[in-house]
């Protein structure tokens, strides 16, 4: 994993990010959020959503919604381009370590089956597949999968 260095930092989201964020979804997700679900995210209180900025430009992001032990991925995208370094999973450590996400102790999210490298990621990260979500994005199920913070915290 590439960890963020002095041309690499993980901070909170902004409004003034959504134009770059934006973009970054529409290379990266087949149905990528329209603006108003973003403002509506981002002004959440429960909401924590992350940017990884690199020599000034964002090459990805998280967002997590935080309910009381629980966090939920919403999202996570890495620019076509810069995959395949660490940034993805930078992103979620990051969130998952972040102050907001102290009290967590089970994370949740849903993949496509057929995005292997997702699948991937979340399982070196110590993600299981716990069920299934039958036609969850219209055109494909979705795989449910977990995380057991306060095992891999102990």
């Amino acid at each position: 994993m590439t960890e963020p260095g002095p041309e690499l930092s993980v901070r909170p989201m902004r409004l003034s990010d959504l134009p770059e964020v934006m973009e970054t979804d529409r290379r990266s997700l087949p149905k990528p959020w329209s603006e108003e679900i973003w403002r509506e995210e981002l002004c959440s209180p429960f909401g924590l959503y992350k940017v990884l900025e690199e020599s000034g430009a964002l090459s990805g992001h998280v967002g997590l919604k935080l309910i009381f032990d629980e966090a939920h991925v919403m999202t996570l995208a890495v620019r076509p381009k810069r995959r395949r370094r660490g940034f993805a999973q930078a992103l979620v450590e990051a969130a998952l370590t972040d102050p907001a996400s102290a009290g967590v102790g089970r994370v949740y999210l849903e993949v496509r089956p057929s995005n292997l490298a997702a699948r991937a990621l979340y399982g070196s990260l110590g993600f299981t597949e716990t069920g299934v979500r039958p036609r969850y994005y219209g055109d494909e199920d979705a795989l449910l999968m977990s995380l057991d913070l306060a095992k891999s915290r102990r």
